[in-house]
């Protein structure tokens, strides 16, 4: 800005020295000034401007750093709920003879374990009714869920022709 104010006053004494005539000489000094003030308003509207754009931008920068916090906080506590530490051990308690026990599933989940009391396979239900393998459909597990649907259908419609009859 120092530089701006020492290049116009340069221009000013140039052109007291090229122009005689005082009348003259004022007459252009004031539209000289009138130009600057001219530019300097429209710079000003330019920062005022900007000014708002940013503030703008801060305003939503806040709201999504509070939204980020906000799905940060989710994300934690899906996987507080989701995630189960190597180390874990679940109790389990068995349905044929109620007796309670621990199992490891540090080397990866079971989908059965044996009681150590009365020694019975039990199946464990991790409540996940999609295929762990997200298939198109033609895995065993997928196979077999199909074939009960259509054995479900049937009896359904061979229940529903004998009501008609």
């Amino acid at each position: 800005m120092a530089n701006l104010k020492k290049r116009f006053n340069e221009i000013l004494q140039d052109i007291e020295k090229n122009i005689q005539n005082k009348e003259d000489l004022d007459y252009i000094k004031s539209q000289v000034y009138n130009i600057s003030l001219l530019f300097l308003d429209e710079i000003d509207k330019l920062a005022e401007l900007n000014l708002g754009r940013l503030n703008v931008m801060i305003d939503r920068e806040k709201e999504l750093t509070k939204r980020i916090a906000t799905m940060e906080k989710v994300i934690n506590n899906i996987e507080k709920e989701m995630y189960i530490s190597p180390e874990c051990d679940f109790e389990i308690i068995c349905p044929y003879c109620n007796t309670e026990f621990t199992e490891d599933f540090s080397d990866g989940f079971k989908h059965e374990v044996r009681c150590p009391e009365c020694d019975n396979l039990i199946e464990l239900d991790w409540h996940d009714d999609s295929c762990e393998n997200e298939c198109d459909g033609s895995c065993h597990k997928c196979e077999e869920e199909y074939e009960e649907e259509e054995n479900d259908d049937e009896e359904d419609n061979e229940n529903e022709n004998e009501d008609d009859m």
